[in-house]
C-alpha cells in the first residue's frame, strides 16, 4: 500500500513539473516581441519606372531630365541643358536608400543627387537631403511617366465637342508623345509640328516650344483649333486607347484614339 502511494506521489510530482515547464514556456513565448517593418516608400510604393521633368537651371533655359529607376536597384539618368553647347549628361549605376526608406541617392561626388520618393513622383532634395524651398520649389519634381500615354500614334477624333473628319487626300491630324526627351511631334491637319511636353503629378501636362511648318491648306480650321488645344491644355486622361486633353475641369478640349500598325 505504501509502495502504491509512493508511486502515485512520484507520478503527481512529474505531472506537476511538466505542467509548470509548459506554463513557463508559454509565458516566455507570450512575452516575445514581434518586430514588424513599417510601411515606407521603398516597400509600399511602385517606385520603379520612368520619371521626367524640367529642372531649374541658373545659367540655361532648363534641364530636361529623364530618370529611370529599375527594380534591381539600378538607375539611368539623362539630362539636357537647354541653351548650352556642351549640353548633355548621362550616368548610370546603383541607387541607395536611406534607412527610413523614403529617399534615394544616385551619382557620386559632385554629381550626387537625392530624391524623396512619393506616389508617382520624385522630389529633388539639396545635397544635405533637405527639401528645396522658394518660388521654384514645385519645379524640382519629376513625374512618373504613364507608359499608356507615350510612344503611341494618337489620332485626333474630336475638337471642342465636334467630330474631326480627315478630308479625302488630306493629312490626318495626330500626335506622338516620345518617352525620351519629352518630345511631341505630329500633324495638325495641314502642317507638321514638334515641341516639348512636361508632365507633373496628378496627370497634369503642359506643351511648350511648339513650332510647325508654314504650308497653306484649303481648310485651316482643324489646325488652328489643335494649336489652341496645345496652348491651353493642362491635364489629361488616358482610358485604354482613348486620350483626352482638358483645361482644368472644363469640357474636354480634344479627344484622340490610339492607332496601331497592322
Amino acid at each position: 500500500m505504501k509502495k502504491k502511494l509512493f508511486i502515485c506521489g512520484i507520478s503527481a510530482l512529474m505531472v506537476g513539473m511538466v505542467s509548470c515547464n509548459s506554463q513557463k514556456k508559454d509565458t516566455k513565448s507570450s512575452d516575445t516581441e514581434v518586430v514588424t517593418t513599417a510601411d515606407n516608400s521603398q516597400n509600399s510604393l511602385d517606385w520603379d519606372g520612368f520619371y521626367s521633368g524640367i529642372l531649374p537651371c541658373a545659367d540655361c533655359g532648363g534641364i530636361q531630365t529623364s530618370l529611370e529607376l529599375l527594380k534591381d536597384g539600378t538607375y539611368e539618368l539623362k539630362q539636357v541643358y537647354w541653351g548650352k553647347d556642351d549640353n548633355s549628361f548621362y550616368s548610370f549605376g546603383n541607387l541607395t536608400w536611406n534607412k527610413e526608406g523614403n529617399t534615394i541617392t544616385i551619382g557620386e561626388d559632385e554629381s550626387v543627387m537625392k530624391f524623396q520618393v512619393g506616389e508617382n513622383a520624385l522630389t529633388m532634395l539639396d545635397k544635405e537631403g533637405n527639401k528645396i524651398t522658394g518660388d521654384l520649389a514645385d519645379n524640382y519634381i519629376l513625374a512618373k511617366v504613364d507608359m499608356n500615354l507615350v510612344e503611341k500614334y494618337w489620332k485626333l477624333t474630336e475638337l471642342f465637342g465636334e467630330a474631326v473628319v480627315t478630308p479625302e487626300n488630306g493629312k490626318e491630324a495626330h500626335m506622338i508623345l516620345k518617352k525620351e526627351g519629352n518630345r511631341v511631334n505630329g500633324n495638325s491637319g495641314c502642317n507638321s509640328f514638334s515641341g516639348t511636353y512636361t508632365l507633373k503629378p496628378g496627370n497634369r501636362i503642359y506643351f511648350s516650344k511648339v513650332a510647325s511648318t508654314m504650308m497653306m491648306c484649303i481648310n485651316m480650321d482643324t489646325e488652328k483649333k489643335m494649336h489652341q488645344v496645345l496652348e491651353t491644355a493642362d491635364n489629361y486622361v488616358v482610358n485604354g486607347d482613348t486620350l483626352v486633353l482638358n483645361k482644368a475641369r472644363m469640357a474636354p478640349l480634344a479627344r484622340f484614339e490610339a492607332v496601331y500598325m497592322k
